[in-house]
């Protein structure tokens, strides 16, 4: 845990990069855009972020940090928001391509999740801005400021509002009967995911054959 000077120390550090970091937010968003519209994705929504001063404060805090400035790496944040499970797979093969990865510190929640569990899923990706992409777009200032990634469909975003809401809340031990209806609907929620991928591709399978 870091030391109550290095936190201090940490906070001064965020609140004088504060502006920088939400000027690279704007800067990923446009370019994952561009990317995405190049390839023809369908995606629900792009949604971004830059951390408060207060959310900053409060991680830098916890006991497994020993190095604030070092060890956050989602001061930025970019979402992306699919129709269909199967349009994760692709856009995250565009998102390797388009910046440097951090892959020791990137996840996919889904391979957390034990065989028999339900409930968040999710890729998140610490990236920074590759050395060939600032050379070529003159956006030196940002190198070597890491931003975080997330990609998700629309169903897995639901589930992840709500248990959000429900962490927010409520802080405690839930009831064992009430665990189990929030992963039951977890399971809906994925199963669902899987049925609107096939039908996806058995529509587009038809409007093929039909042409």
């Amino acid at each position: 845990m870091a030391s109550r000077e290095k936190v201090n120390q940490a906070i001064l550090w965020y609140e004088s990069q504060r502006n920088k970091y939400r000027d690279l937010r704007a800067e990923v968003e446009v370019i994952l855009r561009e990317a995405l519209n190049e390839n023809e994705i369908i995606f629900h929504s792009i949604e971004s972020r830059v951390k408060s001063v207060e959310s900053f404060r409060e991680k830098a805090s916890r006991e497994k940090y020993s190095k604030p400035v070092e060890e956050i790496t989602d001061l930025c944040g970019v979402r992306v928001i699919t129709l269909f499970e199967k349009e994760i797979h692709q856009i995250s093969d565009i998102i390797k391509e388009l910046f440097e990865i951090d892959y020791k510190r990137s996840e996919d929640k889904s391979d957390l999740l034990e065989a028999d569990k339900m409930g968040y899923k999710s890729i998140h990706y610490i990236a920074e801005l590759s050395a060939d992409k600032i050379a070529r777009t003159e956006l030196e200032s940002f190198a070597g400021l890491k931003f975080e990634i997330q990609i998700r469909s629309i169903l897995q975003h639901a589930w992840a509002e709500i248990e959000h809401d429900r962490n927010y809340k409520f802080k405690g031990e839930l009831p064992k009967h009430l665990q189990r209806r929030f992963y039951a609907l977890a399971g809906m929620l994925e199963i669902a995911d899987r049925e609107f991928n096939t039908l996806s591709e058995e529509v587009e399978k038809y409007r093929q054959q039909n042409n």
